[in-house]
């Protein structure tokens, strides 16, 4: 009966195992979305600033205002395309945390599994032991009986 938990340990190990490098995988990708948002704020900060000390300059020669324009439009496209970054990041990390909290599911199913044929067998045990004990108990009453007589 032994053998029953002993296979399905080795299992939960195997599983435990995999369950901590996802849960690895889904940190990565936080981490990674996070640094992404930042980088997204940074861009933002800086377009706000360029705008602002633009406007603050006064008047913009006309042959600047091209190139202003210019600018504007690439540090638009730039918030845009990390725009499109963030989303395939936090696309990215919900994939990885969803697989993550399958693998947790699945482990703590397992190690429920795993508890309740630990406590079948330790009954088991005990009930032999007991039987064990019951029976040398019946001898040695029957001993005695006998050496009564």
């Amino acid at each position: 009966m032994r053998k029953r938990s002993a296979k399905l340990d080795r299992i939960v190990a195997l599983a435990s195992s995999e369950e901590r490098r996802w849960g690895e995988r889904a940190g990565k990708s936080r981490m990674q979305l996070e640094k992404e948002l930042a980088r997204l704020g940074e861009l933002n900060a800086y377009r706000a600033d360029y705008q602002e000390k633009a406007r603050g300059g006064g008047q913009i020669r006309s042959a600047h205002v091209k190139d202003y324009q210019q600018f504007l439009r690439r540090l638009d496209a730039a918030v845009a395309s990390q725009q499109q970054i963030i989303r395939d990041s936090e696309q990215s990390y919900e994939t990885v945390r969803r697989q993550w909290i399958d693998k947790r599911r699945r482990l703590e199913s397992l190690e429920r599994v795993l508890e309740r044929y630990q406590q079948s067998e330790a009954a088991f045990v005990e009930r032999l032991e007991q039987k064990a004990l019951d029976d040398l108990k019946s001898k040695e009453d029957q001993f005695a009986a006998r050496q009564d007589d």
